[in-house]
């Protein structure tokens, strides 16, 4: 996956909503990946970005992106935050805290834990 584009890469789980008849519209991908893009302010060049060159936490963000697109009611996190800036977790702790607040469950897997929970 990390060959893939960011554009392919978000819309990869739920690639049915991109697709009328069986073909792919690649504008309905790129308005849906740069709907996740500007919400989780992933930062690329662009939507054909290869996620294999972003940095820990934009490859991070892009992972979750997808899993929120499926509109999933339970999210399994395990280390989300492992090897990623201090920036980037801030930014996965408030998107899970946002996900809890709208009704998802959250099961996080994790040997860090915020300072406030410590």
């Amino acid at each position: 996956m990390l060959k893939l584009s960011v554009a392919e890469n978000v819309t990869l789980p739920f690639l049915d909503r991109c697709c009328r008849r069986g073909i792919l519209r690649r504008s309905e991908e790129n308005a849906v990946a740069a709907g996740y893009m500007q919400q989780l302010q992933i930062k690329a060049r662009n939507l054909a970005q290869r996620v294999l060159v972003l940095s820990g936490g934009n490859q991070q963000k892009v992972v979750l992106s997808k899993w929120l697109g499926s509109k999933a009611k339970v999210f399994i996190f395990d280390e989300p935050t492992r090897g990623i800036d201090v920036g980037a977790k801030v930014e996965i702790y408030e998107l899970m805290n946002r996900l809890t607040a709208e009704g998802a469950a959250i099961l996080m897997i994790s040997s860090e834990l915020p300072r406030s929970w410590a």
